[in-house]
């Protein structure tokens, strides 16, 4: 066998493929000491019969009757890792009494009580005593035997629960005839002699004993002597030679004993449970069971076959005895295998006894050496329980490697379970090969195979296989060994995201040494099995949890010549499949599982960059197979994103930079140069890079992001730091592609608005990467996320403003009105006086309702707004005075704004174009050619209105002017003299406004011919003088405010308007209207007066409508004159009779 420290492992389940250099199975080789010296002075070698550990010393038994004694040196405490070296301390050679020959000779066990100081020594059939740890003769070299088969029969109990055994150890010595029970303290003492011989291997539980001959098992009270029949070692119906008297080598000696379980009480001593199991009874479980008393006269059949051992051993076949040990202390001897010719004998089967718990046995059985056996567990009673285990091969030896409670917590992270250890023989690949077959004690039947495991030892020599040198051994006491793999892996290491080389700093170098110590917690392994194989002895460890996973992840990893690198997504998706749902019982156990999620995350993300590299579309299982990796591996976001560019840009790794396990900076190292042999990647967010990669990781990075606030991240700020900016930055690249306007709900958008609206901790960054994507809207919700109202309202500006530069979102379809209503919710008076008359220089009307506004949180007076408006707006004044006097009905507004209106109007007649003179004196001529009925002028101008400021500020003066709204005609509000001598220069433009001024002054009658004559309305001519003239101008669907005249004065007014129809210039006109007017108002008229003006020439008909209503109604006051005289005389008449008769 090819032994490399280190490196040997236990292979894949598949018997083809076993190969210990993979170092992914359950147990693993650590040489302790190679090259032993078995070279003989006649040219032959020795082989290992046997070997031991207690405390640093190692002792080897040979076939030449030798045990070498080896002393560990300390490794140096610069280097913890290092195993420690043994150096060679003595050779002992054992007496003995006849040289056996075969299996028999030289030395078969070392057993040692470290209790008691002792060392018991069975070599060629004679057991003798020495001192430990030199190996001394012990009581004077007195106490020794020969004729001895086996020793041992510690009592497992007590080693497991660590008593130390005061008054000596008890240990069972298997003489040819009988079994003698001494106990070994500062004096050798014997307890009692049992006659049962030819027993070849004991394990001791109390009380009772598995014992086993040449031929079958049985259980054994010590104390009361009884014994219960189990079943033979070979189940081969085949004819079996007798056995040879084959000392086994001891299983591991355990801390001492207390000698009371061993006092010297009456054999036929009752009162414990499983005695009276053993002895009471009746039923066919008894027909075994044979009570071994002095006065027994039962047949002894233990003695019969110890008399068949004693016969001389057969010498066709040289049996080895590879040490037989257990939990419990056994010791089971090798057996050669049986020769496939069948003119060879059979060679006896070797028996197996380990004690996995406190009340069963594991037994062996088989047909023929190099065919499968089974073990069987059986408890105190003799009841066969549980299920039984396969084995490959008959085992040459068994061992049993269990971890307690507070061992579990090592590197190997076993979680408490045992493992069952045999040395079996094996076919790989055309040759036979000896193997440690290990599979777990406690496994399902729908698990047991995939439990196995082989640890192959080499190829060997069917002939010569009974020559030993190949055995198990728990050790006596257990050792640590530096597992350096473990802490490579697992410490940490500074990442540089650049691949240019960086110098480490001093605070690098005490990090470095501060993550050393930690490690190295971590890397110690408990090892207590131990392998003599040829000439070495090696520790059969439990390969750390972590080792075995990492190496299956590294075997995925495949690169070719050229540097290609590529990953096996099945292998590693196999590794994760394997820990799915495995929670952490310790703090290395947390460690590792932890590290082989991120590890394995690592790979298929980085897998996925790789396809992306190639152009290639990974499969969406790829994807969604390191998406769930990634969420569940932990891993420090700024690791994955260093193998995205651009996100890479994005990490921020803070003063003390990104520390990460040595083990994934490997890789990551590895994947980066692989990259940089790849294709540079095509960063398009609609191709691979976006399919692959960039959807992905947005989704990645928002499940960080949920992460806030967890005082497990390490590092926090500066990873959500990178978090929140390549997220970001990702979601800016998808977002190119999204059409401008509002996000729509479920789109990259709306997550984008999402993630800025609940903060995000790159502040600073966030504002760079919205300038660089031109995204000024996102940048204005990055600050109102910050409650800056200033950088806001800002930025709208510059949106709305444009400079040159455009929103390339464009979410902010009406910005002048967002403004508008942002400013409304503000508290920053500055703020608002600011921007609302910045607003109002641009959009007075909508800039005016900043102001106007009474639902506003800031609100300013009148007097304040219009202060803010003259400087910062001036255009807006006028609108903000239209809302007081219009919507307020604030008078004292009304001079001023009849100003304005005022002051557009002349400026636009004033214009050298003349384009309002002509608009207005054709306007007139328009509405003088209508033939009646018409409407009026008002109705007119506002039907036929122009798409002028100034012809809508006209109308507004007119409304003013006439009184029609309810502030100017409550106030006055204006100069009508003053506005009449500036109106003057344009009296033929502005007859309306002049018309309403005369009225103004009581000069009626220059506004009744301006109405008749100027503008030819004679329905508001006739309204002027039943009303007045406030309203006659007033806009369709306006309020006129006016004031009812009395009848005198409207006859006044009628009486002036009748003149004007007189002078009407068109003589049908002149007849038509004053033979109307004179009809519908003749009640206002003097019939004289009437008649003295009508011309002579007009026709009686013209005026018959006036004069037959005047008429009747003068006849009808007549005669309402007349009655009211008689009635009054009748009541006259009456009053004088009455006071006469009274």
């Amino acid at each position: 066998m090819e032994v490399r420290e280190g490196a040997h492992s236990a292979a894949d389940t598949d018997p083809d493929d076993a190969d210990a250099s993979t170092g992914t199975g359950t147990y693993v080789l650590r040489d302790l000491i190679r090259d032993i010296p078995l070279a003989q002075d006649d040219g032959t070698n020795a082989h290992i019969t046997c070997v031991d550990a207690w405390r640093g010393n190692l002792y080897v038994g040979t076939s030449a009757g030798e045990v070498l004694h080896y002393v560990a040196i300390p490794p140096d405490p610069a280097d913890a890792s290092a195993p420690p070296s043994y150096i060679f301390a003595t050779r002992l050679a054992p007496p003995f009494s006849v040289q056996q020959d075969g299996a028999a000779g030289g030395v078969k066990q070392i057993l040692l009580l470290p209790d008691a100081g002792k060392a018991c020594i069975l070599c060629n059939a004679t057991y003798s005593f020495y001192t430990l740890p030199e190996l001394s003769p012990a009581f004077g070299g007195k106490v020794k035997q020969a004729g001895c088969l086996w020793v041992g029969g510690i009592d497992n109990n007590e080693v497991e629960r660590g008593q130390s055994a005061t008054n000596g150890t008890v240990v069972v010595i298997c003489l040819k005839q009988r079994l003698r029970v001494i106990r070994i303290g500062e004096e050798a003492r014997r307890i009692r002699d049992i006659e049962l011989g030819g027993v070849t291997a004991l394990q001791r539980r109390g009380d009772l004993a598995c014992v086993a001959d040449g031929k079958s098992y049985a259980l054994l009270d010590v104390v009361n002597q009884r014994k219960i029949q189990l079943f033979p070692i070979s189940t081969s119906t085949a004819p079996e030679p007798r056995p040879l008297e084959l000392e086994v080598p001891d299983s591991k000696s355990r801390d001492g004993l207390h000698a009371r379980s061993f006092s010297a009480a009456s054999p036929v001593r009752q009162g414990r449970p499983h005695e009276r199991n053993i002895s009471l009874g009746t039923g066919p479980k008894n027909a075994d069971r044979d009570r071994l008393r002095p006065d027994s006269s039962s047949p002894w059949p233990a003695r019969d076959s110890s008399k068949q051992t004693a016969s001389p051993a057969q010498p066709s076949s040289r049996k080895s005895s590879p040490t037989k040990a257990g939990s419990a202390e056994t010791s089971a001897r090798s057996s050669a295998e049986v020769p496939r010719e069948p003119e060879v004998p059979v060679r006896p089967l070797p028996p197996n006894i380990v004690s996995p718990s406190s009340n069963e046995f594991l037994l062996t059985t088989g047909t023929k050496a190099d065919e499968p056996g089974v073990g069987m567990f059986v408890n105190l009673d003799g009841d066969v329980v549980r299920g039984t285990i396969e084995f490959s091969t008959y085992p040459e030896c068994l061992v049993i490697d269990s971890q307690s409670g507070s061992e579990s917590s090592g590197p190997d992270m076993s979680g408490g379970e045992s493992y069952v250890l045999a040395i079996v023989s094996r076919t790989v690949n055309g040759a036979k090969t000896r193997a440690i077959e290990t599979q777990k004690l406690d496994a399902d039947s729908d698990n047991v195979q995939s439990s196995k495991q082989w640890l192959n030892l080499g190829a060997y020599d069917a002939e010569d296989s009974g020559r030993g040198g190949t055995g198990l051994r728990l050790a006596t006491s257990a050792t640590e060994l530096s597992m350096s793999g473990i802490g490579e892996s697992l410490r940490l290491r500074r990442l540089h995201t650049s691949t240019a080389p960086t110098d480490y700093s001093e605070a690098d170098a005490k990090r470095n040494e501060e993550e050393d110590r930690f490690a190295s917690r971590f890397a110690q392994v408990k090892a207590s099995v131990l392998l003599y194989h040829d000439s070495r002895v090696s520790w059969v460890t439990r390969n750390p949890l972590l080792t075995r996973l990492e190496k299956q992840l590294d075997g995925g990893i495949t690169q070719s010549s050229t540097g290609e690198l590529a990953v096996d997504v099945t292998v590693v998706q196999r590794v994760i499949n394997s820990i799915r749902g495995q929670d952490a019982k310790s703090e290395l156990e947390f460690l590792t599982l932890t590290y082989i999620r991120q590890k394995a995350s690592l790979l298929l993300f980085g897998n996925l960059v790789l396809q992306t590299a190639s152009g290639t579309l990974s499969y969406e299982h790829d994807k969604r197979r390191a998406e769930d990796a990634l969420l569940a591996g932990e891993i420090d976001p700024r690791i994955i994103l260093s193998l995205v560019p651009p996100l890479a840009d994005e990490i921020d790794e803070g003063a003390q930079g990104i520390w990460a396990p040595q083990g994934l900076c490997h890789t990551i190292t590895q994947l980066r140069t692989a990259l940089s042999a790849a294709p540079k990647i095509v960063q398009d967010p609609q191709g691979a890079y976006g399919d692959n990669l960039l959807q992905l990781t947005k989704r990645y990075l928002l499940a960080w992001r949920a992460k806030k606030g967890f005082g497990s991240i390490a590092d926090e700020a500066h990873v959500f730091r990178s978090v929140d900016a390549a997220l970001l930055h990702a979601l800016l690249l998808l977002d190119q592609a999204t059409p401008r306007g509002p996000a729509a709900p479920g789109t990259v958008r709306a997550e984008l608005n999402d993630v800025v609206d609940r903060g995000v901790d790159c502040f600073a960054r966030a504002a760079q990467l919205f300038e660089r994507f031109g995204r000024l809207y996102m940048l204005s919700r990055l600050y109102q996320s910050r409650k800056l109202v200033a950088q806001v309202l800002a930025t709208w500006k510059r949106i709305v403003e444009g400079d040159g530069e455009t929103d390339a979102g464009g979410e902010l379809v009406d910005a002048e009105l967002d403004l508008r209503r942002y400013l409304a919710k503000l508290r920053d008076a500055a703020l608002v006086r600011e921007y609302g008359g910045w607003l109002a220089q641009r959009n007075p009307r909508l800039g005016v309702q900043v102001f106007a506004d009474d639902n506003s949180r800031v609100t300013f007076t009148s007097e304040e707004a219009m202060t803010i408006l003259r400087a910062q707006a001036p255009g807006a004044v006028k609108v903000y005075l239209e809302h007081l006097v219009f919507a307020k009905n604030d008078a004292r507004y009304v001079h001023d704004l009849i100003a304005y209106y005022l002051d557009a109007v002349l400026a636009e007649l004033a214009s050298p174009a003349g384009e309002a003179r002509a608009a207005l004196r054709e306007s007139y001529a328009s509405y003088r050619a209508l033939r009646p009925p018409k409407p009026t002028y008002a109705h007119f101008i506002t039907a036929h209105t122009i798409q002028a400021d100034w012809w809508h500020s006209r109308l507004r003066l007119l409304q003013l002017l006439g009184g029609g709204h309810g502030a100017a005609a409550a106030g006055g509000g204006y100069d009508g003299h003053a506005l009449a001598l500036r109106l003057a220069p344009w009296s033929e433009e502005l007859v309306p406004e002049m018309i309403i001024l005369n009225w103004g002054e009581g000069r009626h009658g220059e506004a009744l011919r301006l109405l008749v004559h100027g503008l030819g309305d004679y329905d508001s001519a006739v309204r002027y003088c039943l009303r007045g003239g406030a309203g006659i101008f007033h806009p369709a669907g306006g309020v006129a405010v006016e004031r009812q005249l009395s009848r005198e004065e409207q006859a006044a007014l009628f009486a002036v308007l009748l003149h004007e129809f007189f002078a009407i210039g068109d003589a049908g006109q002149r007849v038509e209207r004053t033979a109307e007017l004179l009809e519908r108002f003749g009640g206002w008229f003097d019939v004289a007066e009437v008649l003295e003006v009508v011309p002579d020439g007009w026709s009686v008909e013209v005026v018959a409508g006036f004069l037959v209503p005047a008429l009747r109604r003068l006849v009808g006051e007549r005669n309402e004159t007349d009655a009211i005289k008689r009635a009054t005389a009748s009541s006259a008449v009456n009053m004088t009779y009455e006071s006469i008769a009274g």
